[in-house]
Formats: structure tokens, sequence, C-alpha cells
């Protein structure tokens, strides 16, 4: 039986840069009963202070909301083989992850920075920069029971994931699937992906589009197989924590009518 959209609401975390929370989504998602996973931009962790980040974690959590994180990516080299820029994206990355104790989040999701037009003949040196970077921020989430995710935005190789989860070695460290940068950017090959890395999957980003962009369309709205990634999760025995990821107004109801529809899981 097919859940209704408000059962699914308590299930899943939905995307909000931490910005738009003080311009009136804060009162918004309180009032629907919507699982938080807030973006710190790097605008964010400059323009705020501690106490700003503590407010709204705090309205969280009394309303007794499960939160997520997204760690900073623009720009960000978390594997740069110069020595200064992967210095500067470390420093920023710390800034995210020092709020840690603050919003009590289940996971926070990170870029990888990967892109195999730069890196695919220095593959090997980008794996042991990202792995040491890696491993810091993993040991740094594990002393508040906090799970990283890394997500795929321009890799085109599962097989990354795979080789950069076993060099770190770190039990909480997984892989945040988004089918809608797999689509728009990483070849569209979701059998391959979901073959090589299902058991490593922890989260998923959740959003539509037609293959040409990265356009953030409601559930439904486009060409992403997202019926049968679940479908495949779920005949797997894995249940990863799901964000949507709603960038037009408008485009959350669709989303979880069409979501409530395909939901495999009890």
């Amino acid at each position: 039986m097919a859940l209704t959209p408000e059962a699914l609401i308590p299930r899943v975390q939905v995307n909000i840069p931490f910005p738009f929370l003080g311009k009136g989504y804060l009162d918004l998602f309180l009032d629907r009963g919507l699982n938080p996973e807030i973006g710190l931009d790097a605008y964010s962790l400059s323009h705020f202070q501690r106490r700003d980040f503590a407010r709204t974690a705090w309205a969280f959590h009394q309303a007794r909301r499960r939160l997520t994180l997204h760690a900073p990516f623009q720009d960000l080299l978390p594997g740069a083989l110069d020595e200064m820029i992967l210095y500067s994206s470390r420093r920023r990355l710390g800034q995210a992850f020092r709020l840690l104790p603050v919003f009590k989040p289940v996971t926070i999701v990170c870029h990888l920075g990967y892109d195999a037009k730069f890196y695919q003949w220095e593959r090997r040196d980008w794996l042991a920069r990202s792995a040491a970077t890696w491993k810091e921020f993993s040991a740094l989430a594990t002393a508040h029971g906090v799970t990283v995710m890394v997500e795929n935005v321009y890799e085109t190789d599962p097989d990354l994931f795979v080789q950069l989860l076993t060099l770190v070695n770190a039990p909480n460290l997984q892989v945040c699937l988004d089918v809608g940068h797999l689509q728009a950017f990483g070849g569209g090959d979701f059998e391959r992906w979901l073959n090589t890395l299902w058991p490593l999957i922890g989260q998923l980003h959740l959003h539509d589009n037609r293959g040409d962009q990265d356009t953030h369309l409601a559930l439904g709205r486009g060409t992403v197989p997202l019926e049968s990634v679940l479908h495949f999760l779920a005949g797997r025995d894995r249940q990863p924590l799901v964000t949507l990821e709603p960038h037009q107004e408008g485009s959350l109801a669709p989303s979880l009518e069409y979501l409530a529809a395909i939901w495999p899981w009890e």
C-alpha cells in the first residue's frame, strides 16, 4: 500500500540553504513538520555567527526534527594537488565541521571535487590527498556520532568512490548518491553505479532532470529512473536516508506525491 505524502514527510529530509531559514522558511519547515538538510555555504560560514546557527539548531531540536547538513562545496577541491588550494579547501570545510556539536546532524554531505578532465593523469595523487582530507574529517565527525557522506557531481566512475573509501577505511564515511547529478553529469549508467556502490550508499539526493542540465525538477518531471533506483536498493535490503532537493517554488508537493507512490520501504 502506497504511503500518503503526509506520511512520507517525517521519513525524508528537505534541502534548504541556511540563509533561507531567516527569510520565512524556518517557520514553514516547523509548521509543515519537515526535516531539514541545511546547506552551509561559504556565505553563511563567513557572515553568520555561531549564535545564529545555534538559534536555528535549537528551534529544530525543540521540534524534534532530524537534521542533516550539506557542507560548502563551491570552489573547494578537497583533493587538490596545489597545496594552497588544498589548505583553503580544508579550512573552509573545517568551519562547517566545527558546527557539528551545534546542529547535532545525522549526516553531513560533502563533494569530492573530482573531475577527470583535470585529474585523470594524476588520479593516484588525487586519491592520496583526498583520502587524507576525509580521514581527518571522518575522525572529527566520529566524535559527534555523525556520518560523512561523499556525493557524486562530475565523477563518471563509481570505482573512484570505492577506492577512496577503501583508502580512508572509516566506518562513518559513506556515499551519497545524487541521482540527478549522475544523469546530468555522470553518464547516466545507473546499473553500473548501483551494482558497484550499493553496499556503500547511505544517503540519496533525489531530484529530476532530462539529462541535459542539472535542472532540479520536481520528481517525475524528468527522466531520472527514480523508481528503479529505489527498488534496486530496497531489493538488497538497503534503505538510505533520502533527501529531496526542490530548487523551485512549488516543486516540493509534487515531489512528495510522486515519491510516496513509489516508496518501496515499510
